[in-house]
C-alpha cells in the first residue's frame, strides 16, 4: 500500500544520479534546487509513511478485536480468512519497513553528497 500511496501521490524514490553529477561538476544551481526541495520531499514521505502505518495498525486492531465468532474462529474457512488478512497486513508492514529503509539510505547518501559538495566545491564559481 505504501508503494502505491507513494506512486499515487507523486512521490518517488529519489534517483541519486542527478545529485552525484551535481557534486561531481560542482553545479551550484542544481545542488541548491535539490537542497531546497529535500525538506518538502522528506515531509511528504513521512506523511505517507505515517498514514500507512496508522492504517495497518487500525486494520490489525480491528481484526484482532473482533470477537472470535465474528472472525470465524473454530471453522477452517474462518481461520484461513483471519490468517490471510493478518498475512496481508504483515506484507504491507514489510513493504513499509522496506520503504523506510530505502528512505533512511537515501537520507544518509544525500547528506554525504551535500557534505562532499560543501567540502569540495566551496568557492568554485563554475555553475552559478
Amino acid at each position: 500500500m505504501i508503494l502505491s500511496m507513494l506512486l499515487l501521490s507523486g512521490l518517488q524514490v529519489p534517483d541519486p544520479a542527478p545529485a552525484l553529477d551535481a557534486v561531481k561538476t560542482c553545479d551550484r544551481v542544481e545542488m541548491r534546487k535539490m537542497i531546497a526541495g529535500e525538506p518538502h520531499r522528506r515531509t511528504e514521505f513521512a506523511a505517507a509513511a505515517y498514514a500507512e502505518q496508522r492504517a495497518i495498525a487500525r486494520e490489525r486492531a480491528t481484526l484482532l478485536a473482533a470477537p472470535s465468532a465474528d472472525r470465524g474462529e473454530g471453522t477452517p474457512a474462518g481461520e484461513a480468512d483471519t490468517a490471510n488478512a493478518l498475512g496481508q497486513l504483515d506484507g504491507r508492514q514489510k513493504q513499509l519497513d522496506d520503504a523506510r529503509a530505502v528512505e533512511t539510505s537515501w537520507r544518509a547518501l544525500f547528506d554525504e553528497m551535500r557534505a562532499d559538495f560543501l567540502a569540495n566545491c566551496n568557492g568554485r564559481k563554475d555553475s552559478q
